[in-house]
């Protein structure tokens, strides 16, 4: 589920860019900021289950479009 730039932080988690794969590290209730790195303004909850070292989505991860 994606988290948008001025949303909320519903937990204290690190945070990655759905752009550029930059993680923040945000605590509850702090709002979320645009991405420090790229601009961009969606980021979701970095899993590193499910992440290469890179940051990207590995295989067993749907693509956020639900394909």
């Amino acid at each position: 589920m994606s988290e948008k730039t001025a949303e909320i932080a519903r937990e204290a988690a690190i945070y990655r860019c759905e752009n550029c794969n930059n993680r923040i590290r945000l605590a509850r209730g702090e709002l979320i900021p645009k991405c420090p790195v790229c601009g961009k303004e969606t980021f979701d909850i970095s899993n590193p289950r499910f992440e290469k070292r890179d940051g990207s989505l590995g295989p067993h991860e749907p693509e956020a479009d639900g394909t």
